[in-house]
């Protein structure tokens, strides 16, 4: 077990979100940095988040579809099908093709639903806890781009099998009481 003090958490703990298959995390705070990353490939792995502090977008973020970025790409494309359709009349039918792809992509993107399991228990858990595949890290350090990045943490990485077993069932045990 390594303790480390400073302004790069993130150095212990990105990592570790990004490859894991499996993240239990405990986090009082996170915000919309941390849960994009947290959604994004969701499907692919399974991703158990307790926060007692969870606001709407971030909310969103980890448990539906992306509405926003899926009206932004919207936008652009009908705008971009639009300028076709004023250029040239063979456009129109590359137009019109690309305006069913993109309602398509659209349609796709808000059916998929992000993978994360996310619970927000009724008392407020100021822990900080990150679990991966064979590691976790613990420490004062929330899920936040100020707590990753900028502020003075302290938090322990551990890799002791016996020692991240023990914290994947204490984090089981609060998804289970919260």
């Amino acid at each position: 077990m390594e303790s480390y003090y400073g302004s790069d958490s993130f150095r212990h703990v990105e990592p570790m979100l990004r490859r894991s298959r499996e993240l239990l995390i405990v986090s009082p705070y996170i915000d919309d940095y941390y849960a994009s990353m947290l959604a994004s490939d969701s499907s692919k792995r399974s991703v158990y988040v307790i926060s007692s502090s969870i606001h709407a977008g971030t909310a969103k973020r980890l448990g539906g579809s992306r509405l926003g970025d899926a009206a932004l790409a919207v936008f652009v494309l009908f705008a971009i099908n639009a300028l076709m359709l004023l250029l040239h009349a063979f456009v129109v039918l590359v137009a019109l093709a690309s305006a069913l792809i993109s309602m398509y992509a659209v349609w796709f993107a808000l059916r998929r639903k992000s993978a994360v399991r996310l619970k927000v228990p009724k008392r407020f858990v100021h822990a900080k806890m990150y679990i991966g595949d064979g590691m976790a890290v613990v420490g004062s350090a929330n899920l936040t781009y100020a707590g990753m990045h900028r502020n003075v943490e302290e938090v322990r990485v551990v890799t002791d099998g016996k020692e991240v077993e023990a914290m994947r069932r204490s984090f089981w045990r609060l998804w289970n009481s919260a």
